[in-house]
């Protein structure tokens, strides 16, 4: 959106042009400037409530390794992983999208129904069957957590899209205009000058030529 001014043509019409669009560009700023406020606000209240969430997922996590590490030692790391290679790797993640500032930020979802039992058999130790039990009533927390994740990510990036287009318009758009506005008044006001100077001439030799004549 910068222009050259040395290629702008020097007319009134194109300083009138140049001045409506700087209003229109100084408006723009304003705008972005203002969501630049509201992401800053946004991404601070967000990033707070993530660390809270975070926090209380990490206490869960925690619960349940001591309860998985103490099967370990029951049942030994052979047998716990011989049990680990028997159930499914894999479940099924629901994925939406939600707008947030006009930012597309994704949703994450599972349906406890898709969630595959333990993959312990009855005579397991207790506390390898009672960690993947939290496991699965956990996976929630972390699937939201995932989604404050991206969600801060995405706001980032947008937040410095945002800040690089003021920059352009402040160091970069805004300068070249003015300086095309300064260019054509500067020629107008030239040209003004060298007109007055030719009628003053042209005045004088009038006025010359009718005193001459009487």
């Amino acid at each position: 959106m910068a222009i050259d001014p040395r290629k702008v043509l020097p007319t009134k019409i194109n300083l009138i042009r140049l001045r409506r669009e700087v209003k229109m560009l100084r408006r723009i700023r304003g705008v972005l400037e203002e969501k630049r406020e509201v992401l800053l606000h946004f991404i601070k209240s967000s990033a707070e409530e993530y660390a809270r969430y975070q926090e209380n997922v990490l206490k869960k996590m925690d619960e349940v390794y001591k309860e998985y590490y103490r099967g370990v030692a029951e049942e030994g790391f052979a047998r716990t992983r011989g049990y680990s290679e028997t159930g499914e790797k894999y479940v099924e993640i629901g994925q939406g999208v939600r707008v947030l500032f006009a930012v597309k930020t994704p949703t994450f979802t599972v349906d406890p129904k898709q969630v595959p039992p333990p993959p312990y058999p009855p005579d397991a130790s207790p506390h390898l069957v009672k960690s993947a039990i939290m496991m699965r009533e956990i996976l929630p927390d972390i699937l939201k957590m995932a989604e404050y994740e991206e969600a801060l990510r995405r706001l980032l990036e947008e937040l410095r899209k945002t800040q690089r287009l003021i920059n352009a318009l402040d160091y970069v758009i805004l300068p070249s205009y003015e300086q095309a506005i300064k260019f054509i008044k500067t020629v107008l006001d030239e040209r003004m000058r060298e007109d007055f100077v030719r009628l003053k001439m042209l005045k004088k030799k009038l006025e010359q030529k009718a005193a001459a004549g009487g």
